[in-house]
């Protein structure tokens, strides 16, 4: 692989990594949206913006670990690998941010 398509690679995993954590995001939006009408609240009550974006950072960056994990020279495209990316986004943002709340101080 030459160094262009090597990037694209690792590109390819950040972009399936945040299409994980996007599937995972529409999960729990749905069940917040549920509880929020059940107890009345109005979305900017429970909605955070910001919050979703680094989801979705967290789950580009569980993609791209992914992508370097699985890289060789000769490396095969195939669809288990791309499952295997988003894959990584939807669970590898759990996994990350459990770590950055363990190691990093909590600021307010």
């Amino acid at each position: 692989m030459e160094s262009s398509q090597t990037l694209t690679f690792i590109v390819l995993g950040a972009l399936l990594g945040a299409a994980g954590q996007g599937a995972r995001a529409i999960v729990g939006l749905k069940k917040e949206i549920v509880a929020a009408q059940s107890s009345g609240k109005k979305v900017g009550e429970w909605f955070d913006g910001r919050e979703l974006l680094i989801s979705f950072v967290l789950g580009s960056v569980a993609g791209v670990l992914a992508a370097i994990w699985q890289y060789e020279p000769n490396v095969q495209i195939t669809r288990s690998l791309l499952l295997g990316f988003a894959g990584a986004g939807y669970a590898g943002a759990d996994f990350i941010s459990g770590l950055m709340d363990k190691w990093l101080p909590v600021t307010k």
